[in-house]
């Protein structure tokens, strides 16, 4: 095995506590779903997830950005939710006209660290393109695709950023 490999699986993180925070919570849309699907991912790769970051024994920051790049066209084959009227309701159909929704690009980057000390064991990165108002480009849907994403790699390092469609 060449040293390079042989580093790498010497320093990579052994199960554990692990707590998800958010860095700039506020700012980021579906924070809350940020942190269930990394905890949900965490917990896959045999990681005890915490709620509490002061007692884990390894702290899994998220740090989520999101531009606006453009627009894009898209059919719009989503339905109108039913409308009621009095005694009576109207549906909407489903669409085939294009609309124009902005394209944003959301990248995540995940660095879990040792609590006691704050030293970095691994981090990783991960992007995605998406259609803002459909269903794949909700927050929520971003987050979660993001998350399962890099996350599925955890504890063993990426060669890079990942792009997630």
């Amino acid at each position: 095995m060449s040293p390079l490999l042989l580093l790498a699986a010497a320093s990579a993180p052994v199960p554990g506590t692990v707590a998800v925070v958010v860095r700039d919570r506020d700012s980021v849309p579906a924070a809350a779903r940020y942190v269930e699907a990394a905890t949900a991912a965490l917990a896959r790769a045999d990681f005890t997830p915490l709620p509490d970051a002061g007692h884990s024994r390894y702290v899994a920051e998220l740090a989520v950005s999101a531009t606006e790049n453009g627009v894009v066209a898209s059919r719009g084959a989503e339905v109108a939710p039913p409308v009621y009227h009095g005694g009576g309701f109207s549906v909407g159909l489903p669409s085939r006209k294009e609309q124009l929704h902005a394209l944003v690009v959301t990248k995540l980057r995940v660095t879990v660290s040792l609590r006691a000390d704050s030293q970095v064991v691994w981090t990783a990165e991960a992007s995605t393109a998406r259609a803002a108002g459909t269903a794949t480009g909700s927050p929520e849907a971003v987050a979660t695709a993001l998350c399962d994403a890099v996350l599925r790699w955890f504890p063993h390092p990426l060669p890079g950023p990942l792009s997630v469609p």
